[in-house]
């Protein structure tokens, strides 16, 4: 294999070794982003059966929501790597946040991206190349290779990147036990990252674990309560920020102040901007209408 697959390590050992280390403050500042155009056949997508099929979808303005969310990236000098369409049998390749998941390790620096081949049956394509994309770093571009490349593909091991939260100002990462991910999948993740503190928390009512919350720069978990299983398992009332919208509970960290906000949030908008932050809004409607966020149409590197 060209990529390394990290040696299993003992997930018990995780929290004691993480906590035991000295935590940095992780970079906002994102060097690169990996996105994918959206296939003509996007409403196929998989979705939960409690939200269903959608109807109504656009491809034409579908296309116009995305290359406007790739622009907000371009704009600020962040470059947008397009990984190669999939437009027969992938209707999910758009939201490529699922296939992988990219971490700074806030110990020693290194650059780890985290593969997550043993997705939906129907999605494991999008993952080759993706793998294919975080490879060439350093060797056909101008960005730093990758340090480790771990993969997600024992027996029975479930992970999804969009069950992966990772907070800005310590080293917790949070992992959805959905229907996408399961506990072996968040144990082959801490075997991955032995400096940090790998937290599995449950995911009833929602895709995704960012599908119901996301984090702030300051480190506090913004989410929508009706969708949140347990608000405890983040620190309790002091470390979350309700919002009154499901849009509003996915956020993109562009930098210290200023978010990436869903134009479906403007309630939400109004109390980001008392907070202080500075807002960019975007139109997504047409992914919303497939339980899609902000988050899961790009993979951030910082």
């Amino acid at each position: 294999m060209l990529y390394t697959v990290l040696k299993k390590g003992a997930a018990q050992r995780v929290a004691s070794t993480a906590s035991k280390a000295a935590s940095k403050k992780l970079s906002t500042t994102i060097e690169q982003v990996f996105v994918r155009r959206p296939p003509p056949n996007f409403a196929l997508g998989l979705t939960t059966p409690a939200f269903g099929k959608p109807s109504n979808t656009d491809y034409g303005q579908a296309l116009r929501q995305w290359l406007r969310y790739v622009e907000v990236f371009e704009r600020r000098g962040i470059p947008a790597v397009s990984l190669p369409p999939l437009d027969q049998d992938c209707p999910d390749a758009v939201f490529v946040e699922d296939t992988c998941v990219l971490f700074k390790d806030n110990i020693t620096g290194e650059d780890v991206a985290v593969v997550c081949e043993n997705m939906a049956r129907e999605r494991r394509p999008e993952v080759e190349t993706m793998k294919e994309a975080l490879l060439k770093q350093g060797f056909d571009n101008d960005h730093r290779p990758f340090d480790r490349i771990g993969v997600v593909d024992g027996e029975g091991e479930m992970l999804d990147g969009g069950d992966v939260l990772k907070c800005p100002v310590s080293n917790k990462v949070y992992v959805g036990l959905s229907s996408r991910s399961n506990r072996s999948g968040v144990d082959k993740l801490a075997s991955l990252l032995p400096n940090h503190e790998v937290i599995g928390v449950p995911v009833t009512k929602v895709l995704h674990l960012k599908s119901c919350i996301t984090a702030l720069p300051d480190g506090r978990i913004i989410g929508y309560d009706p969708l949140v299983d347990d608000v405890d398992f983040f620190g309790g009332a002091n470390n979350y920020l309700s919002v009154p919208e499901e849009g509003g509970a996915h956020v993109v960290i562009l930098d210290d102040k200023t978010l990436l906000v869903a134009a479906s949030a403007p309630r939400t908008a109004d109390i980001l901007d008392k907070e202080g932050y500075d807002l960019e809004i975007v139109d997504i409607e047409q992914f919303e209408k497939l339980e899609g966020c902000v988050t899961c149409l790009s993979v951030r590197r910082r």
